[in-house]
């Protein structure tokens, strides 16, 4: 299961070469991706786990080699922004992947409001 999108801004790759990629195809992280991302950068940041385990759930990035997209690449030319575009599609892989709520059971039409129940009015003081 994967999530295809643009980002805003685009990555630089090669590196001062002005081409832009936009383009970006994410799957599903795992547990073996945060547990990479941990191993390879310590505990500490939030943010840079889930940079690195953004790097590693990207199957493609325009047209960069996969073997390119790293933690380095994304820290260094990721606009925060583009950031965010990549975790909203973070967001929907795992919402698809989310088992379905089971259907309430059916009941009848809403009840209305009927005399009997209504809250008498106070009296008016003389």
């Amino acid at each position: 299961m994967t999530e295809k999108d643009a980002l805003l801004y685009g990555v630089e790759y090669p590196a001062g070469s002005g081409q832009l990629h936009y383009d970006f195809e994410l799957r599903l992280p795992t547990v073996g991706d945060n547990i990479a991302a941990i191993e390879a950068l310590g505990v500490g940041s939030n943010l840079r786990l889930n940079t690195a385990m953004l790097a590693s759930c990207l199957v493609k990035l325009g047209d960069i080699p996969r073997e390119a997209i790293s933690y380095e690449l994304l820290e260094q030319n990721l606009v925060d922004d583009d950031y965010d575009v990549l975790a909203e599609a973070r967001e929907r892989l795992k919402k698809k992947r989310m088992r379905p709520k089971p259907s309430s059971p059916a009941s009848g039409s809403p009840s209305s409001p009927s005399a009997s129940t209504a809250s008498p009015s106070p009296a008016s003081a003389s």
